[in-house]
């Protein structure tokens, strides 16, 4: 989003009774682009009194794109992640509207706005561009061939010296993408340069460049991932990549495979929520220990690599509802169960992440 200065979020029922992943990410890591947010329900009201946290403090919410023009943004980003990435019917008319304004609409959904002639039509008249996030990269799914036609197949290496890290966890929605970042921040203020590579649609908007990997076809996931991963490791010594899904998720273990497996990381931070015993929308399905998490994905790192060659180093946790006491009791008592660094990256900070990936294992 770096072309872009000024954003009004559109968060029509995405703000309570909680919050949107999407709305909780650019308020967090691009407020300062974000000048007003659209929720008719809490209309007239300030962001950070709605969302807490310090979250969106400042930031006016108003009833409809017409009241948003106040504030002269440039561009409506749907604050959303409805179930499949559908676009909620109730949301078309109030994108017809900000592109009859003229704004841009930043899209992170499967729906492609771009494939749609009725808003595609509405952009062309309003002057107004359509990002569809999550669109299918088909130009990089390319094959070399040698002279006489066979496909050049080889895993590309990491410069030496370099460190990969990739975020995995317990569950989808639990803290990867906002690890990953807070390890930048982190990395910055101690004057490294570190090199975040996206991998969704949310991490993508905050940064204005990645790839959402459920937007790829399967044969190319492992590829593209690499060849993100490859081109930030020629720039970069300390390479973040974003985790997606979950290795013990009915719906979204393919991710982190893949994700473990393109990346070539050199080593794993495993995310975990204390106040979620089972998997999000499937009570029936238990997350498992930290200690077992653990041990499936040094395995999974195994099938592609020697025993121990990517291992988890440390512990992100979400302790959102403990109050502080509480919190540091229990990442006390998990750093002794597992001897791992722990920390919440939010409440805490990220330091002993940080540390823990500059003593671990480099390319």
């Amino acid at each position: 989003m770096e072309h872009l200065k000024r954003i009004a979020i559109l968060a029509e029922d995405e703000i309570t009774p909680s919050t949107a992943k999407t709305v909780t990410g650019i308020l967090r890591y691009r407020s300062d682009r974000v000048v007003t947010v659209i929720d008719s329900h809490n209309a007239g009201r300030d962001a950070g009194e709605v969302i807490g946290g310090g979250l969106g403090v400042g930031i006016p919410i108003v009833a409809d794109i017409n009241a948003a023009m106040a504030f002269q943004p440039e561009a409506v980003l749907l604050g959303t992640e409805p179930t499949g990435g559908i676009l909620p019917p109730s949301w078309r008319p109030m994108i017809l509207e900000a592109l009859g304004q003229g704004l841009d609409v930043i899209n992170g959904l499967h729906t492609m706005l771009g494939e749609d002639e009725e808003i595609r039509a509405a952009a062309e008249r309003g002057g107004a561009t359509l990002w569809d996030v999550r669109r299918e990269p088909k130009e990089r799914y390319t094959v070399e061939f040698t002279p006489d036609g066979k496909p050049v197949f080889e895993i590309k290496k990491h410069r030496p010296g370099s460190r990969t890290v990739l975020a995995v966890g317990t569950d989808c929605g639990i803290g990867k993408m906002t690890t990953m970042l807070e390890i930048e921040k982190e990395a910055l203020r101690r004057g490294l340069s570190p090199a975040f590579v996206a991998t969704g649609q949310i991490g993508t908007m905050i940064t204005g460049r990645g790839v959402s990997i459920d937007a790829i076809m399967v044969d190319y996931v492992a590829k593209i991932i690499e060849e993100e991963v490859c081109a930030a490791v020629e720039q970069s010594d300390l390479v973040l990549v974003e985790g997606q899904g979950a290795l013990n998720h009915p719906r979204g273990s393919g991710g982190p495979l893949f994700l473990m497996h393109g990346s070539r990381a050199d080593s794993l931070i495993m995310c975990h929520d204390l106040s979620r015993p089972t998997i999000k929308l499937l009570p029936d399905h238990p997350l498992p220990s930290l200690e077992r998490a653990i041990e499936m994905h040094a395995e999974g790192a195994s099938w592609l690599w020697p025993e121990g060659r990517c291992p988890v180093v440390g512990i992100s946790l979400i302790t959102a509802g403990l109050p502080d006491e509480r919190a540091r009791e229990e990442i006390a008592a998990i750093e002794a169960a597992t001897g791992l660094p722990t920390t919440d990256v939010v409440r805490y900070g990220a330091a002993p992440l940080l540390d823990a990936i500059l003593a671990g294992p480099t390319a």
